[in-house]
């Protein structure tokens, strides 16, 4: 029998081998002695026994045995060799008895490589087991920059509060947002107990994940799935549940989980399409036809809010335009953390065709319902979102922003300018930055102090007093309960703000362009060619989505200035991150090029004329914080930034 067992090994080694050579990969074992030549050690840690994953076993330390087997640890020698007689050996003795002496490995960069022990592995990854006793020694690498080597020290950093080698993550920030996912703090040590409910939800997760057609993709890290699906679904709301109910809910999200195999996970679309052909409507629904219903979901009141209050003026310009054509409903004040789930529903139920949430704290929430609901077209305001089931749609307003940069470079006699922002988010970054680009291109030596409204303990306008600036750029848009009128770029020098400039958002043509695209059928194109991926609408100002305002207070000359910068931009001639950048810390882009939109979505700098850092997360007010956690998931602020933010 054993022997027989040892056939069908080899066999899958062979096919292993076969497979392996096709795809033009090394068909043996990987040798670590090999690895380690080319790389640097900084430390090497005793880790003791413990219980390895079977799957984390990738090969061996010296190149002595390698070649006995495929790149599986399934063998390659016939079945007539002393090599064969030992594995055969070692099967009988796990079948009687199971095999209880440890292995010997060293780990480096959470793959494991045998010192003691091949065959042993070999014969206990035949039958499947998942994990396999070892003695393990940690080689820990020099820190570097690199994707791979930051994430691995994120993970030794959770190691060492929550010892869970099995649980692997492949991007920078994952521990953290899962951390989080957890209800832990970034320094709260694991409880035994916690950690035997990890393992547990864990164990069941990958028996259920590995039982999908989303789990038996190979290019598809277990991990990576494990997080996907606590994030969704929530990490205490599935400790508890069975293998059945969690595949149940992973087949929900195959096409979610499917999405973290690309490297290419999010298709942007920059421009909107053509405009429908007149009476489209009636053409494709004719008299009589159900009208469409369109949900908007605030997390706070249009009359408290200046961000929901431009969002609820798009949704009010669908009701004038369209008239009996379409129906709209918003549902505001919605808590993201006890509401959004309930108030999704309740849209549904209510017949809404089209769901529009206007803030990312509500986008986890969405994908679960539209994972429900496939029928309801769910989009969130926000960007840089790979998600399958949901649509993401923003604006491009730092186009604006470079324009009302460069006014406010031109009226600045004393080179003093002052730049109020509320969240420290990448999509921020790019507003204040291309500001700071726009006011440099007229004023070289002028100076942008930046000042955040969401900081704790911070009082803006006194500093600004204090430093004598007078012209400042402030929220986009001011809500209706607002007293205050001191928004867009205005001019405080005759002691009442004297308003400039005004980049603003135009909601309503973002959502007209939006419910056109589902009714003429682009909506449905746009998913035939994209690949798969996630789409997101990014769009600027030759899309009408964004514009400055700009008042008769500005000269002649520069608004003459601005209008032929503002038709290069419509006209994509000019890009307001054009060629090298210099920033505080260095610098970016390279001649004649521009930033492609990656590099904007996930900005983490800022321009070397702005005065001021990036505040840390605790120095900010709790929403921030929320807001910040959601949108920096997997973007590193360098810590010089940080500093003079809490300077």
């Amino acid at each position: 029998m054993e022997s027989q067992e040892y056939n069908d090994a080899l066999k899958r080694g062979e096919k292993a081998y076969r497979e392996a050579l096709s795809k033009g990969s090394y068909p043996y074992l990987q040798v670590l002695d090999e690895i380690l030549s080319h790389v640097s050690i900084a430390a090497t840690v005793s880790l003791g026994m413990t219980e390895i994953p079977a799957d984390a076993i990738v090969g061996t330390v010296t190149a002595g045995r390698r070649t006995a087997f495929a790149s599986n640890f399934m063998p390659l020698l016939g079945s007539n060799t002393e090599f064969a007689t030992k594995w055969i050996t070692l099967c009988k003795a796990h079948l009687s008895e199971g095999i209880h002496d440890p292995v010997k490995v060293y780990e480096y960069m959470n793959r494991y490589f045998v010192l003691e022990g091949n065959k042993r592995v070999s014969v206990l990854k035949y039958f499947g087991a998942p994990t396999i006793p070892a003695i393990v020694t940690r080689y820990v690498p020099k820190r570097s920059e690199s994707p791979e080597n930051r994430v691995y020290f994120e993970f030794l950093d959770f190691y060492a509060k929550c010892p869970a080698n099995y649980l692997i993550f492949s991007k920078p920030g994952d521990y953290r947002v899962f951390t989080e996912a957890a209800g832990k703090g970034e320094n709260e040590v694991w409880t035994e107990e916690e950690r035997m409910n990890l393992k547990a939800m864990f164990s069941r997760f990958e028996q259920a994940f590995q039982s999908l057609p989303a789990g038996r993709s190979k290019e598809i890290p277990t991990g990576d799935a494990f997080l996907t699906y606590v994030t969704l679904y929530g990490y205490r709301e599935s400790l508890s549940k069975l293998p059945e109910k969690m595949r149940e809910e992973i087949s929900k999200i195959q096409d979610e989980l499917l999405l973290l195999k690309k490297d290419d996970r999010v298709k942007l679309l920059l421009e909107t399409p053509e405009a429908p052909k007149p009476n489209v409507f009636e053409r494709i629904f004719g008299a009589g036809s159900a009208k469409l219903k369109v949900a908007f979901i605030y997390n706070r009141t249009p009359e408290s809010s200046a961000w929901t209050y431009g969002h609820e003026l798009g949704r009010l310009s669908l009701d004038s335009l369209y008239g009996d054509e379409i129906r709209t409903v918003s549902y505001a004040n919605v808590d993201p953390e006890t509401m959004i789930d309930d108030t999704l529903e309740t849209a549904v139920k209510e017949g809404a065709d089209v769901i529009f949430a206007t803030t990312r704290l509500f986008m986890d929430a969405c994908v679960r319902a539209a994972a429900r609901h496939p029928n309801v077209k769910i989009l969130c305001c926000t960007l840089n979102a790979a998600h399958r089931y949901i649509r993401t749609y923003y604006a491009r307003i730092y186009e604006a922003k470079f324009l009302s940069g460069v006014i406010a470079g031109a009226m600045a006699k004393d080179g003093k300018i002052g730049y109020l922002s509320d969240y420290p988010i990448p999509m921020n970054f790019a507003n204040i930055n291309a500001f700071a680009l726009g006011v440099a291109a007229v004023n070289p030596d002028a100076k942008v102090h930046l000042k955040w409204t969401t900081e704790t303990d911070s009082d803006p306008s006194a500093y600004f007093a204090e430093q004598g600036i007078r012209l400042i750029s402030g929220r986009e848009i001011a809500a209706p309960s607002m007293r205050e009128r001191e928004f867009g770029l205005y001019d405080l020098s005759g002691g009442e703000p004297v308003r400039l400039a005004m980049a603003a958002y135009d909601w309503g043509t973002v959502y007209r362009k939006l419910i056109e695209s589902i009714r003429d059928g682009q909506y449905v194109d746009d998913e035939k060619k994209s690949d798969r991926r996630a789409l997101n609408y990014w769009w600027g100002m030759e899309s009408d989505a964004v514009d400055l305002i700009v008042s008769n207070h500005v000269p002649e000359s520069t608004a003459k200035l601005v209008r032929f910068l503002g038709d290069a931009i419509r006209n994509h001639s000019l890009n307001p991150f054009y060629g090298v950048i210099r920033t505080k810390t260095g610098t970016v882009g390279r001649d004649e090029s521009v930033l492609d939109p990656e590099a904007i979505m996930t900005m983490n700098w800022l321009c070397e004329n702005i005065v001021g850092g990036i505040p840390e997360e605790d120095k900010l007010t709790e929403i921030a914080r929320a807001v910040v956690r959601s949108q920096m998931r997997n973007v590193e602020i360098e810590p010089d930034l940080l500093k003079e933010g809490n300077s």
